[in-house]
Parts: C-alpha cells; sequence; structure tokens
C-alpha cells in the first residue's frame, strides 16, 4: 500500500509539545489542524501534533522536524530505516511511507551500537533500549556515556513479575515524540506506561483492505492513528470512539468555522470538511467563540455543552459514515 503522496495523515486537532524544554507556539487556531505529528529540533526531542503547532514554535518543517506518523497505523514490525537527507528515522517502510518518503529514499542504519565509555558497573540495573537500531544498555549511566540521553530511549520492563507470552503489541508515546512498542499492554504498564498512553497494534491475523481513509480514536492527548477504521476495529476501537479524516478531493473552501461532530466531539474547520468526512450537519455544532464569514457575533457556548450537543444524532451520523465509505 503506497501512501507516499499524501502530506496529511489525519483530520482532528490536538495541542502540542508536552516537553517543558520545548518552545511552544500558543497559536490558538492550531487546534482545528490537521492531526499530523511532527518531531522537531536537533536531535528531534520535541513532539508537535500538527505541522501548525511546529511552525508556530519556530521551526522550519522542511529543515528541522521529521514527520512522525503513528506507529499503530502500520504493523508494529521493527526493520529500521533512515530516509531522506535529513535522516529521518522510522521503524518500517510503512510508517516511512506514512510520512512521505519512497522505498528508494530510504536505507537501512549501520547495524551498531555504540560502547558505554566508562564503567558503570555500580550503577543500578535500569535497563533501556535507543536509537533506530534498538541498542541495549543496561542502566542510564551506559546509555548516557555511549552518547545517548534518555530521550533518544525506550525503559525495558522494570519489574519481576510474570507478563503473559502472548503477542499483542502496543506503541506507547505521546504523538509526534518518542513511540515505544511493547509485546504485550502487561510489560508497557511494567515499563512506566499506562493504558491511555498506549495505541494498540493491529492482530497479525487481521487482514483489512488496502485503503488509506485514516481516522484517529482514542482522547486527548494520546490520540491513535490507524489506515482505516477496519484496522481501528481490529485495535478495538468502535467507529463512535474515531474521527475520520475528510475526503482529500472534496472542493471545500478555506472559510474557518470550526465546528464539533459526532459522539467524541470530531474537529473540523468548518460543515463542508465535517461533511465530507461522514458527518451529517444535523449532529454537528460550531465551536464555542469562533467566527464564521456569514456571521457578526460570536458563538460563545461552553465546550462542554458543544460537545454534548454533538453526540445527539451522532449514532445515525456515524452510521451514513460507514456507508459512505463501504
Amino acid at each position: 500500500l503506497s501512501r507516499s503522496s499524501l502530506a496529511a495523515l489525519f483530520a482532528f486537532a490536538v495541542f502540542g509539545s508536552a516537553n517543558a524544554s520545548c518552545p511552544s507556539g500558543n497559536d490558538p487556531n492550531c487546534a482545528w489542524e490537521p492531526f499530523n505529528p511532527y518531531s522537531c529540533g536537533a536531535d528531534l526531542e520535541c513532539p508537535y501534533t500538527t505541522r501548525c503547532d511546529a511552525e508556530a514554535a519556530g521551526y522550519n518543517i522542511e529543515a528541522d522536524c521529521c514527520q512522525s506518523p503513528q506507529p499503530s497505523a502500520c504493523g508494529l514490525i521493527f526493520d529500521p530505516l533512515v530516509c531522506g537527507s535529513k535522516q529521518c528515522p522510522y521503524d518500517n517502510q510503512c510508517i516511512a511511507e506514512l510520512a512521505g518518503y519512497t522505498a528508494g529514499q530510504c536505507t537501512s542504519p549501520p547495524p551498531t551500537c555504540p560502547e558505554a565509555s566508562k564503567d558503570c558497573s555500580g550503577e543500578p540495573n535500569n535497563p533501556y533500549t535507543c536509537g533506530s537500531n534498538r541498542c541495549e544498555y543496561r542502566s542510564i549511566c551506559d546509555l548516557e556515556s555511549a552518547g545517548f540521553t534518555t530521550s533518544d530511549c525506550c525503559q525495558d520492563t522494570r519489574t519481576t513479575s510474570a507478563c503473559a507470552s502472548i503477542e499483542d503489541p502496543v506503541s506507547c508515546g505521546r504523538p509526534g515524540g518518542k513511540q515505544c512498542t511493547y509485546s504485550t499492554q502487561c510489560q508497557a504498564d511494567a515499563a512506566g506506561y499506562s493504558s491511555n498512553q498506549c495505541c494498540n497494534g493491529i492482530p497479525a491475523t487481521v487482514a483489512c483492505a488496502s485503503i488509506y481513509e485514516p481516522v484517529v480514536c482514542g482522547a486527548d492527548p494520546y490520540w491513535c492513528g490507524y489506515a482505516n477504521q477496519c484496522e481501528a476495529t481490529a485495535a478495538g476501537y468502535s467507529e463512535a470512539e474515531c474521527c475520520r479524516q475528510p475526503d482529500q478531493n472534496t472542493p471545500c473552501s478555506g472559510e474557518f468555522a470550526p465546528v464539533y461532530c459526532g459522539q467524541i466531539g470530531c474537529q473540523y474547520s468548518n460543515a463542508c470538511l465535517a461533511e465530507s468526512a461522514g458527518h451529517d450537519s444535523n449532529s454537528c455544532v460550531k465551536a464555542p467563540g469562533t467566527y464564521s464569514s456569514s456571521a457578526d457575533t460570536a458563538d460563545t457556548t461552553s465546550a462542554a455543552s458543544c460537545k454534548a450537543a454533538a453526540g445527539a444524532g451522532a449514532a445515525a451520523a456515524l452510521a451514513a459514515a460507514a456507508a459512505n465509505f463501504a
């Protein structure tokens, strides 16, 4: 499945960086931009959930950032690649294609792991896996003396309790930031993550059609991205828990008149885009405190009541969306 020509991944808005050392643009209009995670900075240490957030924080997307699709949108296969002139790292070709790279633009990183440069034998055992080759280090002292920081690494399981020997993979971490994969949620929990910080992988036994109609599911700030609703359903999300991206071929205007739609309050920049995503206009309400070109006064309804109103008729709207994309 080739998706390299797609620039925007998902149409759902969330807010940017959770890293206190990373700049924030604080542009409220970014909340309505398509969900399209980026990692920015010298070491790609700053996560942003939209291109707008990254640019508002002062980054040049082409020079300073790598697009960072959610691993949950692909099988959680580890076959590392670095792509493009910026050498953006990805776990497999599917994720690289979601970021816009073809196979010819990617290469495998050198299969080497730097060794620790100091004796850390006196440090407590606290294992991490670091870098695009998933290099294993026994302690923070070891990884730091090998040239890594904890922001480059994933915490390994930190418990002697037994997890079931099954393959039910999850990827954990904030969109646009470091993504850590584990064989099960039990192992992710033991590494310090909670279930609301992780996205379920797609079971290897599930075969969905090779159709790219992306959805995001879950809750702010840890949205989970999938290539289509079939994959999201296989990962455990119902249609009512997901938001569809508008059809990119729909001729909608650039009017900024944002609306909430559906049972979980999916956000779109205008009603045309919401309808393109499969929502009935009757299931959508204008966002609070916003203007449109056809209105002179702001709607000051509370966000809570807007989202509650958006739930009215959601079942019919989601059924219509499913029918439209069947």
